[in-house]
């Protein structure tokens, strides 16, 4: 039997990362002695390996000052970039850094000539960061159009088929939803793309680190993600992967010191590319998450993305099976495998019902009319059992 990531990937169902392991994950995160963490979709939790590796970024400032920037810190940098390379199937020279999603989407839309082609396709669903960056270029003439949802869940690959024309120049959207936790099925939406003469952007924030992820098979044009949630790493670090035979011809017009061929010459009458993805670099780096985000990666490498979602799909699984005997609405896919680390509840008060739960001892997040709940694999099934009770009792509670 196989089980198939969200990519189109597969692995042995055999790959089981069980109780046993989960339970030793969960004993290297700290907030479980204050909380029982679902929210990994809102913010990865430190693990004492990334305190050790904050610790060691703090030792090596006092110890160097500013010769850490070549002793240490631009290795670190890059060791981040191979691991999230890693991660994606990608090479090294395709994956840049940038502070965040916002900064990434910025710096790749400003490479894109809309005098040819004004139009941008994203999702109803997407995360607000993602139509922004091109509702912001409405002065340039720049279109945005929606692939509306008509469930609250996902898009149907036909709502975007009858988007995508020729003033089309990119799709731009997510790999997972964050409003449903749906994975989309962004191999056919390259393939749609890529005939119509259209590239592709892919927002992975909640499927790296979720699923196995491979952006060679899926033919994505850009491709970005983070240590914010699901690697563990925290905040201010973000990647964007560009397709090799892409690179060459990009020309940002949001830029930085960093992204120039020869940041030490200090050239200010010329700017010349690199010949890598690091063109869509901008200033200085978050350090500090770069040692964070090495440790989390380098743990989400140890459990291994294929069993991680193996064993995210049992717990979500479980949370939908329950919720759904106790009544509640799913606002998120029916089938295991269309779903990634998130499930949508539609709850009365979701606010007041969160705050209730936290009293009780969980941490999850709600959206308008919903609560979310994102395990992931260092939870365990008394994560999920004593959570479905203890919303039992917090929706008794408001009544």
């Amino acid at each position: 039997m196989l089980v198939a990531g969200g990519d189109g990937m597969s692995a042995p169902a055999t790959q089981v990362l069980d109780e046993r392991e989960a339970a030793q994950y969960r004993n290297e995160f700290p907030i479980f002695e204050n909380t029982v963490y679902l929210n990994s979709c809102s913010l990865g939790p430190p693990s004492r390996r990334v305190f050790a590796a904050l610790q060691e970024y703090q030792d090596d400032w006092s110890r160097y000052g500013a010769p850490a920037w070549w002793k240490l810190w631009l290795p670190r940098l890059d060791a981040a970039k191979q691991r999230f390379a890693r991660l994606i199937g990608a090479a090294e020279h395709e994956v840049t850094i940038s502070h965040s999603i916002s900064s990434a989407l910025s710096s790749v839309a400003s490479t894109v000539d809309y005098g040819k082609r004004s139009a941008v396709v994203c999702a109803n669903l997407d995360f607000p960061t993602i139509p922004y960056q091109w509702l912001a270029r409405k002065h340039q003439g720049v279109d945005v159009r929606y692939a509306r949802s008509t469930n609250r869940i996902d898009v149907p690959l036909e709502i975007y088929d009858s988007l995508v024309d020729s003033d089309v120049s990119l799709i731009a959207t997510s790999h997972v939803f964050y409003a449903s936790g749906a994975i989309q099925p962004v191999r056919e939406l390259a393939d749609l793309a890529h005939s119509r003469g259209s590239k592709i952007l892919v927002d992975g924030y909640h499927a790296v680190g979720v699923l196995p992820v491979d952006v060679k098979a899926m033919d994505v044009d850009f491709y970005l993600g983070g240590t914010l949630k699901w690697l563990l790493g925290g905040p201010g670090l973000t990647f964007i992967y560009v397709r090799e035979d892409l690179i060459a011809n990009l020309e940002p017009t949001v830029t930085g010191w960093f992204s120039s061929a020869d940041q030490f010459a200090f050239d200010s009458e010329r700017l010349s590319w690199p010949a890598t993805a690091d063109r869509l670099e901008l200033g200085t780096p978050s350090v500090p998450t770069a040692y964070a985000g090495v440790a989390g990666m380098d743990m989400v490498m140890e459990a291994d993305p294929a069993r991680i979602f193996h064993r995210i799909q049992r717990l979500t699984q479980r949370i939908v099976d329950k919720a759904r005997a106790a009544g509640h609405e799913i606002v998120s896919p029916a089938e295991s495998t269309q779903r990634a680390g998130i499930v949508m509840l539609r709850v009365e008060r979701p606010q007041e019902t969160v705050a209730a739960l936290s009293d009780l001892g969980y941490t999850v997040d709600y959206r308008p009319g919903l609560i979310r709940v994102s395990p992931h694999f260092y939870n365990t099934e008394a994560d999920v059992d004593g959570f479905m009770n203890a919303l039992a009792h917090a929706q008794a509670g408001s009544r």
